[in-house]
């Protein structure tokens, strides 16, 4: 008898088995077919680039992500993953090879995006993928052993592989390495080519860890001295990827925290009776960083400034400057103007592009009722000259008819008769029709009256 824990140990572990769901043929196969950079598949990679560029160049996430999933720059990574799985020198080198083919055509593509575009300023998406952090590593490593996971399932290959492109995002650092080429930015070009080499790199590992974890057939087995150098190689290479990460990350997290210490002492401590203070701002340092503030009305007194400083520890705000601005009281009007001024001409500027916009509409609407005026059907006047020519003609109705399991509409007449007419005057009547409402194709339905 088996004690409950085991039994419960085994019950989980058939849960994550992964090894009676795997076609191995078929997944090497398929990372195998999808390495080389030629022909469609070098076009697909350019064409991506060139929307990723776009979507980062205009700030549209829509767009970004259209291009993630349109790139084809996964497969020679997953490809070097196989290859080091698989013991398979040929495949490693074939994979590296169309991994630097794919970033330098990538990158080369984005900078003359960018040299070209009119938009130069950096947007938020662009800005995004210039500071890789040891968060960025846990993506790339999570999506990368989703993706091989996928691949590997029968049947299920599908329903991943979408949301892993869009999750490691190889094509925007790739983008902004571009945009840093073209501006001669460095900060930029370098740590978006960082970010590439980190996704690159843990999307490789998770595939060699998944094909090991699965037992894929080696290509030949490496003795035991070949086999710990590889590992020390990789153990290394993996170090040296991560540790900026965290450094980075690291940083990230301490201006996070002086950003929300500070935003709380500008709301507890700068607000005074009888003054506005306007235009803060913070600047985070590693070695110092800078409360800033304008305050508006009578200046404050030097023992208020001595005491608003030593609170600043209080708050964390350790190596911090409070700097103040105090107008002269002479110069306040005049400021006050400026101030209104430019107040007034933001809101002007603001209501300007609402009209502009409600404008833009109202033509569109226009536009629209015109559009629907011209096409409709005179079927007043059809009526009456067809009633002329056949007296027993009671009523006409004209519209667009939709047949079920089809998506086309059909422009139909029913025509009501008091009594019906002759096979060949339904004829003439179908082309009198024709003619006068000016269709190249219609349907006319006669029916008798009750």
């Amino acid at each position: 008898m088996t004690s409950p824990g085991l039994r419960f140990i085994a019950y989980v572990r058939r849960l994550f088995r992964l090894r009676d769901e795997t076609d191995e043929a078929l997944t090497v196969e398929e990372i195998k077919a999808s390495i080389d950079f030629r022909g469609g598949n070098l076009w697909a990679l350019v064409l991506a680039i060139v929307v990723a560029s776009v979507g980062l160049n205009v700030n549209s996430t829509a767009v970004i992500i259209g291009a993630m999933l349109i790139s084809p720059v996964m497969g020679p990574i997953m490809g070097a993953g196989l290859g080091l799985g698989l013991n398979d020198v040929d495949l490693l080198r074939r994979s590296v090879r169309n991994v630097a083919i794919a970033a330098v055509v990538s990158v080369l593509t984005s900078a003359l995006y960018f040299a070209v575009s009119p938009l130069a300023e950096a947007q938020s998406e662009l800005l995004a993928r210039t500071r890789p952090t040891i968060y960025d590593v846990l993506i790339a490593l999570a999506g990368g052993t989703a993706g091989i996971v996928a691949i590997s399932r029968r049947g299920a290959r599908g329903n991943v592989i979408p949301g892993v492109a869009i999750a490691t995002a190889l094509m925007p650092p790739l983008c902004t390495a571009g945009f840093g080429l073209a501006q001669g930015d460095i900060a930029f070009f370098a740590g978006a080519l960082y970010l590439f080499l980190i996704n690159s790199l843990f999307i490789c590992l998770a595939t060699l860890g998944v094909v090991r974890l699965l037992r894929f057939r080696r290509v030949v087995d490496l003795d035991p001295a070949h086999a710990r150098r590889m590992r020390v190689r990789i153990a290394v290479a993996t170090a040296m990827a991560v540790i900026p990460s965290v450094y980075v990350a690291w940083q990230v997290v301490l201006e996070s925290r002086y950003q929300a210490a500070a935003r709380r002492y500008v709301a507890e401590h700068l607000t005074f009776p009888n003054r506005v203070t306007v235009n803060t701002a913070t600047r985070f340092g590693r070695d110092s960083s800078t409360i800033e503030a304008t305050l508006l009305g009578p200046p404050l007194a030097p023992e208020t400034m001595d005491v608003l400083k030593q609170r600043l520890e209080s708050y964390g705000l350790r190596r911090t400057r409070l700097v103040i601005h105090q107008p002269d009281q002479a110069d306040l009007p005049e400021q006050m103007t400026r101030m209104r001024a430019g107040i007034l001409e933001d809101l002007y500027r603001r209501n300007e592009a609402a009209l502009e916009a409600r404008d833009a509409r109202i033509r569109v609407l226009e536009s629209e009722v015109v559009r629907l005026r011209t096409g409709e059907l005179p079927m007043r006047e059809v009526t009456n000259e067809l009633s002329v020519l056949y007296p027993t003609l009671r009523s006409l109705m004209a519209g667009r008819a939709l047949t079920v399991g089809s998506p086309d509409s059909v422009a139909t007449v029913v025509a009501t008769w008091s009594r019906l007419p002759s096979p060949a005057d339904r004829s003439r009547i179908q082309r009198f029709l024709m003619e006068r409402l000016r269709l190249d194709s219609l349907r006319v339905q006669h029916i008798a009256a009750p």
